[in-house]
């Protein structure tokens, strides 16, 4: 399954790198997740709930890896997740590019994942369908603390 599109913050490069590698935050903007902390350099450990349609709710184990990380423009991401009701994983690209002079950040990502087991029985649409309403929920969250944390420190 492929998800990519690009999103535009209203703030600078700097803030949503930083924002992008804080376990507190991106657990917020994953809808879903229970849990996720820092375990090594780069590297979060996690749980999720993830339900698809008719295949209700379970929780799932998640690890998630930053690699090739050039501050504040790009990393790659490695998500693998195992559930009683299937797995995810695959890798994300991410390039974070100023917008508006600066004032603002432009996000590309590119994500390319695989889904088995039973919640992949589903069928492709509805799982595309779902991957893109969290990815927006996501983007929103972490464009939500990024105003937050803007004015906090205004």
């Amino acid at each position: 399954m492929i998800v990519d599109g690009e999103h535009v913050f209203p703030g600078p490069r700097e803030v949503v790198w930083a924002l992008l590698q804080d376990p507190e935050v991106l657990s917020k903007a994953m809808p879903g997740a229970a849990k996720l902390a820092l375990v090594g350099d780069g590297a979060y450990e996690g749980s999720i709930r993830v339900g698809v349609g008719p295949v209700t709710a379970a929780e799932w184990k998640l690890s998630v890896t930053l690699e090739d990380r050039v501050a504040p423009e790009h990393y790659v991401m490695q998500v693998d997740s195992k559930g009683p009701i299937g797995f995810t994983r695959g890798s994300a690209t991410v390039d974070l590019a100023e917008a508006d002079g600066g004032g603002a950040t432009r996000m590309r990502y590119h994500a390319d994942l695989q889904v088995g087991g039973k919640v992949a029985g589903v069928g492709q649409r509805l799982i595309d369908q779902v991957a893109k309403m969290m990815t927006q929920r996501g983007l929103n969250a972490l464009g939500g603390e990024l105003e937050r944390r803007l004015a906090e420190g205004a």
